[in-house]
């Protein structure tokens, strides 16, 4: 590890956001994901039994690294602009003998972590999913199919329950019972899930999470297989966008899976501009 440069490990997450916000902000969209899970974090949010991880290294007393895991799920990590400070991250974490499972971070920086870890611990790795970060400020396309957006009800949570499991199972490749244990889990408040109803029927949802200081991240869009190729699934996002934006967002970010052409299309058609690519990396 270079001299210059100083790890440090955060237990207080509020302590933590106040020290790395400064920098994070700088590119907002691209470290939403990090933004957010420290504002729940600050909140009272819990992801797991185990603490989080929320380290930052310091170079000339200025952040210039950004890293957070919440067991059980993948360490993420910031824009990093030196290699350098990559190899300090992952010396570091060797020396504590932290496990992880996986990383998730912009491409080209998680394939270096990645390349560097997988080379001291000995182990294999792969591409869980190639990414891209979406930005938008103004919903360009309203058009939408039949139905409208609402909130769900009491009667609503086993089907919502459902639909959140199999969304983690078909988009990010989940566990079915880690999906299922998952999704049974209370929302905390900064998590909320919308319905897309067409005659009384919900054919879709879509929710948003992890508020940061001008944003907010939609996600969980999903539609199941019988009522895919009506455009329930862009209608639904267009709404809930332009929902969060009437509410007072400047921003509204969005994460898509590279592999599939239509979604990454869909959402560009109704405003939403790419900002940076990302990956996630599994270890084994």
């Amino acid at each position: 590890m270079a001299s210059a440069k100083q790890i440090q490990f955060f237990s207080d997450a509020g302590q933590f956001l106040e020290r790395v916000q400064p920098f994070l902000l700088r590119r907002e969209a691209e470290h939403c994901l990090i933004l957010g899970l420290l504002g729940g974090l600050r909140a009272g949010d819990q992801w797991g039994a185990a603490p989080p991880l929320m380290g930052l290294v310091e170079e000339k007393g200025e952040v210039a690294a950004v890293a957070l895991m919440t067991p059980p799920r993948n360490l993420i990590l910031s824009w990093i602009a030196d290699d350098s400070t990559i190899d300090s991250i992952v010396h570091e974490l060797r020396a504590r003998g932290i496990a992880i499972p996986g990383v998730n971070g912009s491409a080209e920086i998680a394939q270096k972590f990645v390349l560097k870890w997988s080379a001291l611990s000995r182990c294999s790795y792969r591409v869980q999913m190639a990414q891209r970060i979406y930005q938008l400020t103004r919903v360009t396309n309203e058009t939408r199919s039949a139905g409208h957006l609402r909130e769900p009800e009491q009667s609503d949570e086993a089907l919502l329950r459902e639909w959140r499991a199999a969304f983690s199972i078909d988009a990010e490749g989940m566990d079915p019972i880690q999906a299922r244990e998952d999704a049974a889990l209370p929302m905390p408040p900064s998590r909320r899930m919308f319905l897309w109803e067409l005659e009384g029927t919900p054919v879709a949802m879509a929710g948003f999470a992890g508020p940061t200081p001008n944003g907010i991240r939609v996600a969980w869009v999903y539609t199941p297989p019988k009522n895919r190729g009506n455009g329930f699934a862009g209608a639904c996002v267009a709404a809930l966008t332009q929902k969060l934006l009437d509410e007072g967002r400047k921003f509204c970010f969005l994460y898509t899976d590279l592999a599939n052409p239509v979604s990454n299309h869909i959402y560009q058609t109704i405003g939403y501009e790419p900002v940076s690519d990302a990956t996630v990396y599994s270890f084994s």
